[in-house]
C-alpha cells in the first residue's frame, strides 16, 4: 500500500492560466499560414515571384481572427545561437489551447506602431511600387539627391501601394530609393519548443482527466524574416 504523500496530487491549475491570460492578454490578430499553390515540383519548392497570392514569398495567410495572448521576452540563453549572433526580434507567445497555432503563422498588434525602412527600386514612369508593409504615417522618402514630397510628387494609399501619378517630381527607372515609415508589429511563428501540451488532471471524480494547457510558441518581428 502506497504511503500517504505518495497517493498526493500536485497537478497544474488549468483555470488559474487561462484566467490569467483571458484577463492579462492582449487582444492580436492571428492569420495563419498556407504553403502557396505556386510553389515549384520537385526538390526546389521555389516560388514564383509574380505570384498575386503570395507575392513570392511561397506561403500566404487566410483566416483573420482576434484572440488574446501574453507576449514575454526570452531569455538571453535563446537570444544567441550557436556562433554568438544575437538573434533580434525573439519573443514568446502564450495563448489558450483552442487557437493551434502552426509554424510561419502571422501574430499582429493592431494597436501598436513601429518605425520600419526599406529600399525600393523604381519601376517604370507612372507605375506603382509596393511596400513590403501597409504603412500608416510616412516619415520620408527620398533618393541620394532628391527628396519628395507625399501628397505632392506621390501618394501612398493603405494597401502599400507608392502612386507616382500625381505629376510631381518622380525617380528615374532602375533608381532606388528609401522610405521610412510607421505600420503594425507583426510576429511569425518560428518554433513551437512544447508541442506536447497535455496534462492529467485529478478532479472530483474517479480517475484523471487529460486537459489541454495553453500554446506556447517562439515568434520573431517579421522585419527579421
Amino acid at each position: 500500500m502506497c504511503a500517504a504523500w505518495q497517493r498526493q496530487r500536485s497537478d497544474f491549475d488549468t483555470q488559474k492560466i487561462y484566467r490569467t491570460i483571458r484577463q492579462m492578454g492582449y487582444p492580436v490578430k492571428w492569420e495563419k499560414a498556407s504553403d502557396c499553390p505556386c510553389l515549384s515540383k520537385g526538390g526546389s519548392g521555389q516560388p514564383d515571384f509574380n505570384c498575386p497570392l503570395c507575392r513570392g514569398k511561397g506561403r500566404y495567410w487566410f483566416d483573420p481572427i482576434f484572440i488574446q495572448g501574453i507576449m514575454t521576452n526570452v531569455s538571453e540563453e535563446v537570444r544567441y545561437n550557436q556562433t554568438g549572433e544575437i538573434i533580434a526580434g525573439l519573443n514568446y507567445f502564450t495563448t489558450l489551447p483552442e487557437n493551434k497555432l502552426s509554424i510561419w503563422d502571422k501574430i499582429s498588434n493592431e494597436y501598436s506602431q513601429i518605425r520600419y525602412s526599406e529600399i525600393i527600386e523604381k519601376k517604370e514612369h507612372n507605375v506603382k511600387d509596393r511596400l513590403r508593409f501597409k504603412p500608416i504615417t510616412i516619415s520620408s522618402l527620398r533618393t541620394v539627391s532628391e527628396v519628395y514630397q507625399k501628397g505632392i510628387d506621390f501618394t501612398v494609399d493603405t494597401e502599400g501601394y507608392v502612386n507616382w501619378e500625381g505629376g510631381g517630381l518622380e525617380p528615374n527607372r532602375g533608381e532606388r530609393y528609401s522610405v521610412d515609415y510607421t505600420t503594425r508589429p507583426s510576429w511569425l511563428v518560428v518554433d513551437l519548443p512544447n508541442v506536447f501540451r497535455t496534462t492529467l488532471v485529478k478532479r472530483k471524480q474517479p480517475g484523471v482527466m487529460p486537459t489541454e494547457l495553453p500554446i506556447k510558441a517562439l515568434v520573431r518581428l517579421e522585419f527579421y524574416l
